[in-house]
């Protein structure tokens, strides 16, 4: 089972997964908590909190301390030692990075859900819809007529 103690290294994993913007404005899978969303997963993988822990018993133990580029050179490592594990939780961080409302609209979707509103779709413009459609309006007729 994860616990407190384990937290302030995964959120430092889950930041290298998917780190903040350059500008600070979209903050990183860690700083957003998704080490969360991890244990309640098992819809998902069948052993989030097992994989997890692979991966924290693999990590440097001085992993938060580290500058970015040995972060990332130690998670290459782990990765290349415990593919399953490095995946799934890659694929959990993933799932529960943008499944949250609060990341919608930093990528440009709506927090609200699909339906019934849906999302807006801007209109293409003329000139774009005739480029698109030239080769096939080009080609002709390939129909016959309907008696």
């Amino acid at each position: 089972m994860l616990n407190e103690n384990d937290r302030p290294t995964l959120d430092a994993v889950l930041d290298e997964l998917i780190p903040q913007s350059g500008d600070g404005g979209i903050p990183g899978a860690g700083a957003l908590g998704v080490a969360e969303f991890l244990p309640t997963a098992h819809a998902y993988a069948p052993d989030p909190v097992g994989s997890v822990r692979t991966i924290l018993n693999a990590i440097s133990a001085n992993f938060t301390t580290l500058p970015r580029d040995e972060k990332i050179a130690d998670l290459k490592r782990v990765e290349a030692a415990n593919v399953q594990a490095f995946e799934t939780l890659v694929r959990l961080t993933y799932m529960g990075y943008y499944s949250r409302p609060d990341t919608r609209p930093y990528v440009g979707v709506g927090a609200h859900p699909i339906h019934p509103k849906g999302y807006p779709v801007d209109r293409e413009s003329a000139d774009f819809m005739d480029k698109l459609t030239a080769p096939v309006r080009a080609r002709g007729k390939v129909y016959r007529d309907a008696k």
